[in-house]
């Protein structure tokens, strides 16, 4: 799964990181990869991300760090048990939304 998130990374210019072990996953969403500047806040790009992905019927976890004022994280936590066909179908639904996420920030494209 790991892999297949940092393949994302490298397709969508607003992640700039990805982060954890296992199952346990998450992904940091910027306005520029290497400064690691986080989108404005007024975007709320957490909730979208997450608002999008429920849209395809894919359910993740986000949160606002940095004191909660800025800063955008997406968890992706697949139960233990999923199979390689859940990772896919996992992976195809969260890039759907990330496309969609992507079209409403036209200066940040993939």
């Amino acid at each position: 799964l790991r892999a297949r998130l940092e393949a994302l990374a490298q397709r969508f210019e607003f992640i700039g990181d990805v982060r954890g072990k296992g199952l346990l996953l998450a992904f940091e969403l910027v306005a520029d990869r290497n400064s690691r500047e986080p989108l404005p806040a007024a975007l709320n790009a957490f909730e979208r991300v997450v608002e999008l992905a429920y849209e395809e019927e894919l359910i993740l976890y986000s949160r606002r760090s940095r004191g909660g004022l800025e800063g955008d994280h997406v968890l992706v936590c697949p139960p233990l048990i999923v199979t390689r066909q859940g990772i896919d179908e996992l992976v195809e639904k969260l890039t759907k939304a990330l496309e969609r996420f992507a079209d409403t920030i036209p200066d940040i494209r993939p």
